[in-house]
């Protein structure tokens, strides 16, 4: 009987349009509009690193040259181990070394110089040797009537170091967005369902068959954990496909996380049902939960940004647990050792608001 339940309560979720809004059609409108937005930028400029070990009237040309040609924002005057550092962290594409004795070996026929870049955009580093080539070309022409080019260009990569601050804003959100669904799905499907079917009086004739309470509980829970995967699936393929967000997904981790996500808004959102009466009453409850931790929480910004006593409230929200065990896995890889505290939040809130629930519930509006 649990089993046609579940089906049937997930029925009963598909047909209802208010419910499929919040859950699938609000959160993917944030991930187009941040995403697009702040997610991708509308001038292509690459920041280059300009490492000058060498100088002299060449040297200081082709500096000239490169800053005259507006594709590049170069960051000169710092030394190579900080660049590098800030390519293993986001902060620019690609470093462009110009060695000790470049002028001498060009004069001599056989000079050469290095690009760094970061792994994950080879692009860049094309991009990078492409103008400098032809620059190089150019001055060498003007200078010393060459005809041929004189410069060999090494590539080399540089393995940029995953973590949340380094990611794109996407790749941040992508979670954020998906802890949005997941909530919306508890609180308005559950929370907001089980007044309704208490107004209709379907709960007054379930509480005449052999259904128990725990069965009718444990429905809305994997109902919950059904649809997280789907809710998944969409966000997450709508960010690798549109976005190209490169996540790394470990299966097993990642459905623990969507299945306790999911239970945990759905136990708070039967909480909340058996709390409401009235349909009317529970959409203001509802409203009372989900807005504050969709802002509360780091679902748009990082946790960072918020003032200090807000931060203190966030940190223990479960949307914040979630939203943090999600980026955690999804962007960084992290272990299921290293998610595990995230986890035992999650678990704590779904035994906090069921033991709440299952005093307070009642199948009909009699206490």
């Amino acid at each position: 009987m649990l089993f046609k339940f579940t089906i049937y309560r997930i029925k009963m979720f598909v047909r209802d349009k208010l419910a499929l809004f919040w859950t699938i059609v609000f959160p993917l409108l944030f991930v187009f509009i941040f995403c697009g937005i702040l997610g991708r930028s509308g001038e292509f400029k690459l920041s280059v690193a300009l490492v000058i070990e060498d100088s002299g009237p060449i040297v200081n040309e082709l500096v000239q040259g490169l800053e005259k040609g507006g594709i590049f924002t170069l960051k000169k005057g710092i030394d190579f181990e900080e660049a590098k550092e800030n390519v293993e962290k986001g902060r620019i594409d690609a470093i462009l070394v110009i060695p000790k004795n470049f002028s001498s070996s060009l004069f001599a026929g056989g000079a050469s110089l290095i690009v760094y870049y970061d792994k994950t955009r080879t692009q860049n580093a094309q991009i990078v040797s492409s103008v400098f080539q032809q620059l190089a070309l150019e001055i060498s022409k003007k200078t010393l009537g060459l005809k041929k080019f004189p410069i060999e260009v090494n590539l080399e990569g540089i393995t940029r170091k995953r973590s949340i601050e380094n990611a794109s804003y996407s790749a941040f959100f992508i979670p954020g967005a998906l802890t949005m669904a997941l909530m919306a799905m508890g609180l308005f499907g559950v929370g907001g369902g089980i007044p309704r079917e208490r107004e209709k009086g379907l709960l007054r004739k379930l509480a005449t068959t052999p259904l128990r309470r725990l069965s009718y509980g444990l429905a809305f829970v994997f109902q919950s954990a059904i649809l997280a995967l789907l809710q998944a699936v969409i966000i997450i393929g709508i960010g690798a496909s549109v976005f190209k967000v490169n996540f790394l997904i470990r299966p097993l981790d990642l459905v623990i996380i969507l299945v306790l996500g999911g239970v945990t808004f759905a136990s708070l959102g039967f909480l909340i049902g058996s709390i409401a009466k009235r349909s009317s009453s529970a959409e203001g409850l509802v409203n009372v939960f989900y807005f504050p931790m969709m802002f509360l929480s780091p679902v748009f910004f990082p946790a960072s940004l918020l003032p200090p006593i807000i931060r203190k409230i966030s940190n223990i929200l479960p949307s914040t647990y979630l939203v943090g065990v999600l980026r955690k896995s999804l962007i960084i890889g992290s272990s299921f050792k290293q998610i595990f505290p995230d986890l035992l939040g999650l678990g704590a809130w779904i035994l906090g608001t069921a033991i709440l629930a299952s005093f307070i519930f009642r199948w009909t509006e009699e206490r």
